[in-house]
């Protein structure tokens, strides 16, 4: 089977979670001798001064043998906005590309980053094109697919949306999208967020209860809460009124 993969998608597409399970899969089959995850950007490749670049690629690309190493924002590595050129960048690419030749059996490697990026890098090295010839579109999620993350994860977690609270996240969910926000957002994280921030906004609200707090009041996220938490994740982007929907 094909070795080495580009992932091309948003931030919080389910890139790195796909590449875990991939390395799980390879494992299970005996394609690969362990099942861990080795992640890195370009911090981790290139080196400070000349010379180090290789030694510090070799060293992560062998602490990746066995398993998967998957670089993150990968076209960082060819930075064609400097001004000589990226002479450490251009290095580790090549490491990366022996590497990922000579340890083939050993070793899975996945680029990944946004889509524009990522064919900007594949034109400008095709030594990277011919080796990394499968890729995988990640595409941004749609509403239904965000409403479906924000329920499982409450689930995941012994909460519930009550019937309010998921109608609004349904109307969240669909307005993000259609104002094109979702990416910048980050996609599932963005779910995450505001769940993590809805359960803090409920357990702020249950520490003024003046009665005794039920198993459902206690796993049970509200409209306020929700509404609290979207404000909050919002702020960042100037004076958006999370009611003006």
């Amino acid at each position: 089977p094909k070795r080495h993969f580009v992932f091309s998608g948003p931030s919080g597409t389910g890139k790195t979670t796909v590449a875990r399970i991939l390395g799980r899969v390879f494992y299970a089959l005996g394609l690969l001798g362990g099942d861990h995850l080795v992640e890195a950007q370009r911090a981790d490749l290139v080196g400070e001064y000349l010379g180090q670049t290789a030694v510090k690629a070799n060293e992560l690309i062998d602490s990746a043998l066995g398993g998967v190493l998957f670089v993150d924002e990968a076209y960082s590595l060819s930075n064609s906005g400097y001004g000589k050129g990226d002479a450490y960048g251009d290095e580790a690419l090549q490491v990366l590309l022996k590497r990922a030749e000579d340890n083939r059996d050993h070793l899975v490697v996945i680029l990944a980053g946004y889509p524009e990026g990522m064919d900007r890098l594949l034109a400008a090295n095709p030594g990277l094109s011919s080796r990394f010839t499968t890729r995988v579109d990640f595409p941004s999620y749609r509403p239904l697919e965000l409403t479906s993350i924000g329920e499982v994860l409450a689930a995941e977690n012994g909460d519930i949306w009550d019937e309010e609270a998921l109608d609004e996240l349904r109307s969240i969910a669909g307005h993000v999208v259609d104002q094109g926000w979702i990416d910048e957002l980050g996609n599932g994280r963005f779910l995450r967020t505001l769940y993590e921030k809805s359960c803090a906004y409920r357990d702020l609200r249950l520490s003024t209860y003046p009665g005794m707090l039920s198993r459902d009041d206690l796993s049970t996220l509200r409209l306020p809460d929700l509404m609290q938490a979207y404000g909050e994740v919002l702020s960042g982007r100037g004076p958006q009124d999370p009611s003006a929907m």
